[in-house]
């Protein structure tokens, strides 16, 4: 656990290694015409991102100053995430999930905050396998909050043609400085207000396997380089 000097200085650390590797990226975008799909199918003309853990790096940098509201770990070392997440733009929901022995870590009330804010129109992002795994394996949160909200969801993926990877659960991917980055926006995916429990997993198959097939048709993307638009499009809620 970190002092709370040693956590501010660690936090603006974090925050302008993470605009420096911003601010050296190249990004293209792919599939902009599902976000305002999306957002003709949201009750408040938003969205929700789905997105692998592993690529939360270059996601949350690829949306710079185009405020979502994001959920992370309640945690006291998650704090320069937190920071920096603001700093970039985003707001954020801090809260964990229960502990081995059930007590709730915040989790629903971050929940429950993320939700009512997704009802005053501003998009949202969640990695869909986190905070700590299994890898690639979709929890039900994300549909649960999308029925509450009545907000599509948009599966996510965010890629480079350069990156380390981490020996981490997740694999996570740190592109590296300069890199080129591609960002996929896939069909947006609805979520009945009234869709039971029993049938959650369904959805959650489906936001796994559009996040697999829109990876394997972005990676070819980097030989189209040139042709790809450089133009993202303004979310709801943005600066």
């Amino acid at each position: 656990m970190m002092g709370n000097f040693l956590l501010a200085v660690v936090s603006r650390l974090a925050y302008l290694v993470v605009l420096a590797f911003h601010k050296s990226y190249r990004y293209r975008f792919v599939g902009v015409e599902n976000l305002q799909a999306a957002r003709q199918a949201s009750k408040y003309g938003n969205h929700i991102y789905a997105i692998w853990h592993q690529n939360l790096f270059v996601g949350i940098t690829a949306q710079t100053g185009w405020t979502h509201v994001v959920m992370i770990s309640k945690s006291k070392d998650a704090r320069p995430l937190a920071y920096t997440l603001q700093r970039l733009g985003h707001m954020t929901m801090m809260g964990s999930s229960k502990s081995s022995s059930g007590v709730d870590k915040g989790g629903r009330a971050a929940k429950d905050q993320m939700t009512e804010i997704l009802k005053t129109g501003v998009g949202g992002a969640i990695t869909v396998d986190g905070p700590k795994g299994p890898a690639h394996y979709v929890k039900p949160g994300i549909v649960d909050m999308a029925k509450q909200a009545e907000v599509a969801l948009v599966p996510y993926v965010a890629i480079a043609d350069r990156y380390w990877v981490f020996n981490s659960w997740d694999k996570f991917r740190l592109p590296k400085p300069f890199a080129k980055i591609v960002i996929g926006y896939g069909r947006p995916i609805s979520v009945s207000p009234t869709l039971p429990y029993e049938n959650f997993r369904k959805v959650q198959d489906e936001i796994g396997a559009s996040l697999v097939a829109l990876e394997d048709a972005l990676t070819p993307q980097f030989q189209n380089w040139e042709k790809l638009s450089k133009e993202n499009i303004k979310v709801p809620g943005a600066n």
